[in-house]
């Protein structure tokens, strides 16, 4: 009896040996519930499901969720005053970023360079240009008080980071530009050619309405009409400084309102498709939402972005051998978005008055994380997706189920509820999920996973990809064909000053602005080709009074600020 009972007490005394490193895990990490404030977030409350689960599991954390928007638009203010904006901050890019400014200015923001190496070895490792920017931007030099969203590993090479699809890009109806013989399209005429053609195919939707080859929209114009420079990226220059459009990969430029310019062009293409009754009507008055939904209707044809593939394709049309897909010039070469090293003008921060930041910035570190990408992501590993033998990423049953339908519910043992219900609403500045990861060889999104990838393909899918060259995806088409360049020019970040146009300059910016953006308008619309260069020497002469030359020599100036600042990360990359 005593031999049983002096075993018992040892076999007791091993127990709780075995056990104590836990239990004080335990009590060094209780239960934690992080005040979150978000400018990004559409969510307000606390975070359940299957991410809530992941936390709690891994941290032993919550997240309660406070928007920039609960409260009224001056919800910032409110926080700022109160002295606190709780322990974990998401800043948008709001005019340069001015609430992280305000925010830092009045002490509510922890620096993080002295903690980086210990907590936080991955974004210390992998993202130096991101923290480097960190410091230049808004640390003196020295300090770390935010870490910025959709960057990239400074150790990997620079890849283009759009997906399946390039944001811009030629997509328009597959289905029909087949019947046609898969014409070849060279120029903007070649496409109004085969615009007409496909329209004659089919004039009116499955409802009786009617087909227009385009329709644009007019709620996203700006200093110019936004339709006008849809096809700067798909011949390979960038987003305009001022009427400055910087090319891709070269140290040169092209101005809006050059002679025979890819803008007066485009007015001229769209003035042609008037002309023919390709243009819909409505385009003058109708916003971004209003096209959408004439997208999902089949009442257009043709588009320079994206969306108009996932709002035209679904299962029933494909299986009816109807599709949207890229549809490629001879001569385009797309600008091809790449991964930025120096992140974006989102960023995470935590408040100077967190109570455990050293445990908050080890959770930050593991969104930055591999393992932490793929789960916050695509769900928790083994639920809706795993490794095979090969340790390559697949898709589970269940992670099929969720990916055809968002409002899977989740098991109660990985959280319960919808799949779309418990997915990650609260942290919004993580690293791009484009880039190939280094302990995988793949992507976290799942859409470019083999096993989405090689998925049966509808025929008309099928019959895409064979004059793809094969490819399974728009980016990888182009890539294969040789149209897309691989830029840096949205990765960069300029150590100098932003350049700042006084009163007098945004004065005359906003004139002329008036001025193009009226007459483009004007110029499609027109009544007959004379109307429109007569409208388009009227507007050279008025925007030219106004100041347009100093406008564009102001946007030289920014241009050769970007060239400067790409010379740098091209140096800085090749260390």
């Amino acid at each position: 009896m005593k031999t049983r009972t002096l075993s018992m007490i040892l076999a007791l005394a091993l127990l709780i040996s075995v056990l104590a490193p836990f239990s004080a895990v335990a009590e060094e990490e209780p239960y934690w519930e992080i005040q979150i404030y978000s400018e990004l977030a559409n969510y307000s409350g606390l975070q359940t499901g299957w991410f809530a689960k992941l936390l709690k599991d891994k941290f032993n954390v919550g997240f309660n969720i406070m928007t920039s928007s609960e409260g009224g638009s001056d919800r910032f203010a409110t926080q700022l005053i109160s002295g606190n904006l709780g322990d974990l901050i998401f800043l948008a890019e709001n005019n340069g970023q001015e609430h992280l400014s305000e925010a830092i200015e009045a002490g509510l923001i922890l620096d993080l360079s002295g903690l980086m190496e210990e907590y936080a070895p991955n974004i210390s490792h992998n993202y130096p240009l991101l923290l480097e920017k960190a410091r230049i931007q808004f640390g003196g030099g020295e300090k770390i008080y935010a870490i910025g969203q959709d960057a990239v590993p400074t150790t990997e090479e620079l890849q283009i980071d759009g997906g399946t699809d390039s944001w811009w890009g030629p997509y328009g109806r597959w289905d029909l530009y087949a019947k046609l013989g898969y014409p070849e399209i060279t120029s903007l005429d070649d496409l109004i050619d085969v615009l007409q053609k496909m329209h004659d195919l089919e004039p009116v939707n499955a409802d009786g309405e009617p087909v227009y080859a385009m329709s644009l929209w007019k709620d996203w114009d700006g200093g110019n009409m936004m339709s006008g420079t849809a096809f700067y990226a798909i011949f390979g220059y960038g987003d305009s400084f001022n009427y400055v459009c910087p090319h891709a990969t070269e140290d040169s430029y092209i101005t809006l309102l050059d002679d025979d310019s890819l803008y007066i062009d485009t007015l001229k293409f769209y003035f042609k498709l008037n002309q023919l009754g390709l243009l819909d009507p409505d385009s003058i008055t109708q916003t971004y939402s209003e096209v959408t939904t004439k997208e999902q209707t089949g009442r257009v044809l043709y588009n320079w972005f994206n969306p108009i593939k996932s709002n035209f394709n679904t299962a029933d049309r494909l299986a009816e051998g109807k599709a949207v897909t890229l549809l490629p010039f001879t001569t385009q070469k797309n600008y091809g978005y790449t991964g930025k090293p120096y992140g974006y003008g989102r960023t995470v921060s935590i408040g100077a008055k967190c109570e455990q930041p050293e445990r908050l910035l080890k959770i930050i570190d593991w969104m930055f994380s591999d393992e932490g990408l793929m789960e916050s992501y695509n769900g928790p590993k083994e639920g809706t997706w795993t490794f095979d033998e090969s340790g390559t990423p697949i898709l589970t049953d269940l992670g099929w189920a969720v990916y055809n339908d968002q409002m899977t519910e989740m098991p109660e043992e990985l959280g319960g509820g919808t799949f779309y219900e418990g997915s990650n609403k609260g942290f919004y500045t993580y690293p791009s999920i484009n880039f190939n990861l280094s302990s995988t060889g793949y992507p976290v999104n799942r859409d470019l996973w083999p096993c989405v990838l090689s998925k049966e393909m509808p025929p008309i899918i099928k019959d895409w990809s064979e004059h793809m060259d094969g490819a399974l995806t728009s980016i990888e088409a182009m890539i294969k064909k040789g149209i897309i360049v691989k830029t840096i020019n949205q990765a960069v970040f300029s150590r100098e000053e932003p350049l700042q146009m006084d009163d007098m300059l945004q004065q005359k910016a906003s004139q002329v602005g008036s001025v193009i953006t009226e007459y483009s308008w004007k110029m499609v619309l027109a009544t007959d080709e004379a109307e429109f260069e007569a409208l388009k020497t009227e507007m050279l002469d008025k925007a030219k009074g106004l100041g347009y030359d100093d406008v564009v020599a102001f946007g030289v100036l920014q241009v050769e600020q970007l060239f400067r600042a790409r010379a740098i990360m091209v140096e800085d990359l090749s260390k």
